[in-house]
């Protein structure tokens, strides 16, 4: 194929992309570790690799392959774009995670390979979206004197990003559209990229590129996610009923805008860099000039003060549970969780997987000299931490008020269990994350789903 730029290296990393990818699909249904719990990230790392090595087939010319160190710049700037949304989903409470990994670093090395994919998985999509030509020669009318915008766009988006935090139960989808209308105006008069500069020339195909791009990313994200062992959950508010994987389905409608919203602003971004972008026609613009050394060790600081905080904000109140391990179930004995961990039992998952197979009963009662209807009851809490990520702490917490199994569960009223919940809690916090009505909800939702199921 004769393409613009001409290919002048190996190209392979697509084929290590797609080999990856099988090789973690098949360790995750096999359920080992660390493919399981770390699926997502190596799913969609895949992801970008492959979307790379088909924009360099095809153009000759890509991120990862012709524009490196910008394909490198978007993962300090992507974690950080998405831990502002992290930020704001504090007072929005419109997903948590559960089964994280326990160990702090990990967990902290986790959140930094998960939010990078996040501006390199939309952007290498769009710019492959367009390296096939979709929407080219899509003409709209032009919108002159986009300079009178301005005024209005940053009234209505200053609107959107408050209402989200102040009144979160219904402007929670405002804050997908906020910082588009707060920073376009900005690229616009400054002379960076700009799609409302798009707009005057009637050249939609760009934000036409990108809304696509978002919807794949989503249906990606949510499908990669939902097989994922940590992973996120969500409980937006109205729309919890009827799903697609994880996502309520009128929640996909968020992911067109939100690609949009990253492209703004990452070329806002870009404004304090010469108006040095990761589009082919930004990427080697103004070389002569370089970033301020200041400007440079303020981003570098600021960063470095912002990672960790927000870190420790999801740590706090956002995780919903830990990976569950057997030596935190205090309600079995510790003279049997001992054994259990010599018998290489040491996750609560381990513990249902052995105990579900009729061998694996028979070996548990030998070893630990203990009755099949202790056994069972073992296999009730096992099952009933496992369900939508409840993990050990709320399962301890669900025993306190007498309940301790699935279909327990499944016959509660949710206010009445959340009431029960943060009494039986206040006294002796047996989980620090918090407890809040729309994640009970889930667990009864689930919990009736798989009753329905059986």
């Amino acid at each position: 194929m004769i393409t613009k730029y001409g290919h002048n290296k190996p190209n392979i990393h697509g084929i290590i992309g797609l080999g990856v990818l099988i090789f973690v699909e098949i360790m995750m249904f096999r359920r080992v570790e660390p493919f399981v719990s770390w699926f997502y990230c190596f799913a969609w790392w895949s992801y970008i690799l492959m979307c790379d090595s088909l924009i360099y087939k095809i153009e000759g010319n890509s991120l990862l392959m012709n524009r490196t160190k910008e394909f490198f710049l978007l993962m300090p700037w992507s974690v950080a774009i998405w831990l502002f949304f992290e930020l704001v989903n504090l007072s929005m409470k419109n997903w948590y995670y559960i089964n994280m990994e326990r160990d702090l670093l990990l967990r902290w090395i986790g959140y930094m390979v998960a939010y990078s994919t996040v501006l390199p998985g939309l952007f290498e999509t769009t710019e492959l979206l367009g390296s096939i030509g979709l929407y080219r020669g899509f003409p709209v009318t032009s919108i002159p004197e986009s300079r009178k915008w301005y005024i209005p766009f940053w009234i209505i988006g200053g609107a959107f990003l408050i209402l989200p935090i102040t009144v979160p139960k219904y402007g929670f989808p405002l804050i997908w559209i906020s910082l588009i209308l707060l920073l376009e105006p900005i690229n616009h008069r400054f002379g960076g990229k700009s799609l409302m500069r798009d707009w005057e020339r009637g050249d939609p195909t760009k934000v036409l590129l990108l809304l696509t791009a978002g919807l794949a990313c989503g249906l990606l994200w949510e499908f990669w996610n939902f097989w994922a062992r940590a992973k996120w959950v969500y409980t937006v508010p109205f729309f919890d009923e009827m799903k697609g994987f994880e996502m309520p389905l009128l929640g996909f409608l968020g992911f067109p805008p939100f690609t949009v919203e990253c492209y703004v602003i990452y070329n806002f971004i870009s404004l304090f860099r010469h108006k040095r972008g990761w589009e082919g026609d930004r990427y080697g613009l103004n070389l002569g000039k370089r970033t301020k050394p200041v400007a440079i060790a303020l981003s570098v600081v600021g960063l470095a003060i912002f990672y960790p905080f927000v870190f420790h904000s999801i740590d706090t109140m956002t995780i919903n549970s830990y990976r569950a391990r057997v030596a935190d179930l205090n309600l079995i004995e510790s003279q049997y969780r001992d054994k259990l961990a010599e018998m290489e039992l040491h996750t609560v998952d381990e513990l249902f997987q052995k105990i579900k197979e009729p061998e694996g009963r028979r070996e548990l009662g030998e070893k630990l000299g203990i009755s099949d209807d202790r056994i069972s009851e073992w296999a009730q809490w096992s099952r009933l931490i496992r369900l939508k990520g409840l993990g050990t702490q709320n399962f301890l917490v669900l025993k306190k008020v007498d309940v301790d199994d699935v279909r327990t569960l499944a016959r509660q009223d949710p206010s009445d269990l959340y009431e029960k919940l943060v009494r039986a809690n206040e006294g002796d916090r047996i989980t620090s994350q918090p407890i809040d009505l729309a994640k009970v909800k889930a667990w009864i939702r689930a919990a009736r789903k798989t009753e329905s199921l059986k």
